[in-house]
């Protein structure tokens, strides 16, 4: 995934400095309550070097949700990519998205907001990270078809099922469940999805 790019001031050690602060602070405060004056402080930099780095608290925001996207994807190509059948492949790989969302909230109070919330930058990169996860999908079941594991004949199609199957275990949905009922149904899902993408006979 791709974040919001240096400015042509940017010193790499300042801007790794300010977005480590301003993920404290937002996943401790969240976004309404965290101001560039708040990070400028915490980070022991001037107000005027955190704008040097990000134009506004948006840029900052955007960055971070692009940071906890690219884990998940991340995650997600991993167990794809790996060696074995493609159903366990793909079962492993939406278990690893299913772990990474929540890990990625427990790092704060807030840190749900960094992945939805009605901040546009935030909306931004959710909308990115789906259709990477589209195509991410998409490749995969073509693959899987080629191979004569699944039967899947419109990949493009059936990725958009399978994902929208999976859709109320992304966020936001997927925080306003417990852990163990969501997990309870993200291993049901698979009992119903994966099974129905084997070929017969």
């Amino acid at each position: 995934m791709i974040g919001n790019p240096a400015r042509p001031t940017s010193d790499p050690t300042r801007r790794r400095l300010v977005l480590q602060t301003a993920a404290r602070l937002l996943r401790h405060y969240g976004p309404m309550k965290t101001t560039i004056a708040d990070i400028a402080r915490e980070a022991g930099i001037g107000v005027g070097s955190v704008y040097l780095e990000f134009c506004s608290k948006d840029d900052i925001v955007e960055a971070l949700s692009s940071d906890g996207y690219a884990r998940v994807v991340a995650a997600m190509r991993a167990a794809l990519g790996a060696d074995g059948p493609f159903a366990d492949r793909l079962r492993a790989m939406l278990d690893a998205r299913f772990a990474v969302f929540f890990q990625l909230s427990d790092e704060g109070a807030h840190a749900a907001d960094l992945l939805h919330c009605e901040r546009s930058a935030v909306q931004r990169i959710h909308k990115r990270f789906l259709e990477e996860q589209a195509a991410l999908v998409t490749a995969f079941l073509a693959d899987a078809h080629r191979s004569g594991e699944f039967a899947v004949d419109d990949p493009g199609t059936a990725a958009d099922a399978l994902l929208t199957a999976y859709e109320t275990l992304t966020p936001p949905f997927l925080y306003a469940r417990c852990r163990t009922s969501a997990g309870a149904r993200h291993q049901s899902l698979h009992a119903l999805v994966l099974r129905g993408l084997l070929r017969r006979g």
